[in-house]
């Protein structure tokens, strides 16, 4: 049974397309269907790697960018419209807190949890997309490094 979750069904894909492309190129000659096998699953990797890092490491940081800055003008409407007025401030007992500083608080805590939910989203096997790239290289190599001594 595979696992993936979101895109993580694409390291298998690329790298059964770069082995077939690799036994294509080498036109049958079984001498050298390991080192085309084994330099396109390399190549294969670097891909894996670059779509990992792209989908799981920097479209998130833009996306957590644009939900920051939208979360941000809601509470600040939540405190001018008097939202966390009356909360009292747990260090200066007796007393109410600044509804900027609370706003600042709760936008900090679901910040939190919303950056950690973005990241790494597209896996396989529960590991992250872009490290399939060097477990994709590394079956590469093993493949040259086999058929050399073959």
């Amino acid at each position: 049974m595979i696992i993936w979750r979101g895109w993580g069904i694409l390291a298998i894909l690329i790298g059964g397309a770069a082995a077939g492309l690799g036994a294509a190129m080498s036109m049958g000659n079984r001498a050298l269907t390991p080192i085309f096998v084994g330099l396109m699953l390399i190549a294969g990797g670097v891909a894996t790697w670059f779509l990992g890092n792209n989908l799981n490491l920097k479209r998130p940081v833009a996306e957590f960018d644009g939900w920051y800055a939208r979360r941000r003008e809601e509470v600040a409407a939540q405190v001018r419209g008097g939202a966390y007025n009356n909360v009292p401030d747990p260090q200066r007992p007796g007393q109410l807190a600044d509804p900027w500083a609370v706003g600042e608080y709760v936008l900090n805590q679901e910040s939190a949890k919303v950056r950690a939910a973005l990241t790494n989203r597209h896996s396989l096997f529960f590991v992250p997309l872009q490290y399939l790239g060097f477990v994709m290289g590394g079956i590469g190599i093993v493949v040259m490094v086999a058929g050399a001594f073959r």
